[in-house]
């Protein structure tokens, strides 16, 4: 199957499973000084929701799920199973961090410092989580990563983005995109991003143009 989540990270629990971090995160708290917790959806898909003999009871996916997940991420709390077009998912809702000057939490989307920008890192903590389940279940997993960035400053900012898929296209390495003022726009990190997140522990999705540019006049 597919690829889904920084989750990352969860993916490793349920053998074969598509499993998908998808935070929303606003542009100010992301290049803000200060660090901030916030919910982010993670997705699991399953085979069904439901028990085949009992549709009352939840399926044996779902409860591997639970388990699994709560075995990596200790806060992770479940919502609901649902279906979407043809697929079963499993939704949770786990703490990352936002913003701040130095690294905290297991996930966290903060500014690229002296390029600006954002950059996606996960704990020492979090990656041996993830390996350690991986042996335990003997599965190999895909994990994707798609941040909804919402612009909430007052003007557009203007960005060069490192491998990403976006308005329905992707866009290769240092390519110009702008984030524009009052708009929730999607990025879905491309699959040597998401490699670079669990096997190294960070990778940067995009620079601030203007400051980008600062750096190579210096």
């Amino acid at each position: 199957m597919k690829k889904i989540l920084i989750g990352l990270m969860s993916v490793a629990l349920l053998s074969g499973c598509k499993v998908e971090l998808a935070p929303t995160v606003n542009l100010s708290d992301i290049n803000s000084e200060t660090a901030k917790t916030v919910q982010s959806k993670l997705v699991v898909e399953v085979m069904s929701c439901t028990n085949y003999n009992d549709s009352r009871q939840e399926s044996s996916d779902v409860t591997e799920a639970k388990k699994t997940i709560s075995n990596i991420f200790t806060d992770a709390k479940y919502i609901e199973c649902y279906r979407e077009k043809m697929d079963s998912k499993a939704l949770f809702e786990i703490p990352i961090t936002v913003g701040g000057k130095d690294s905290t939490g297991d996930i966290q989307i903060r500014n690229g410092e002296s390029g600006g920008g954002m950059i996606v890192f996960i704990s020492d903590n979090l990656r041996s989580k993830i390996r350690q389940q991986q042996k335990a279940s003997f599965s190999k997993f895909n994990p994707s990563v798609q941040i909804t960035v919402k612009n909430d400053l007052d003007k557009n900012q203007d960005i060069v983005v490192h491998g990403v898929f976006a308005d329905a296209k992707n866009y290769l390495p240092y390519s110009w995109y702008q984030l524009v003022a009052g708009k929730a726009q999607t990025f879905k990190l491309s699959d040597v991003s998401v490699l670079a997140i669990t096997e190294h522990g960070g990778t940067l999705v995009y620079e601030d143009y203007d400051k980008r540019l600062e750096i190579k006049k210096q």
